[in-house]
């Protein structure tokens, strides 16, 4: 997969994953976060990219 030649919404999506999992864990938000929240943001993350073969 080469980010360069995807369409502008995936790389927002890819790039709000990535964001959105680093600070989930790196901000301490008072709550304990764990992989099965990755699993479901990854999941959230793939809906999105799906809906965006569709546009």
């Amino acid at each position: 997969m080469n980010p360069f030649k995807l369409n502008i919404w995936r790389k927002i999506i890819l790039v709000a994953f990535i964001l959105s999992v680093i600070l989930m864990f790196a901000v301490d938000w008072g709550y304990h976060f764990h992989i099965g929240h990755v699993v479901r943001l990854a999941v959230g993350a793939l809906a999105f990219w799906v809906v965006v073969d569709r546009l």
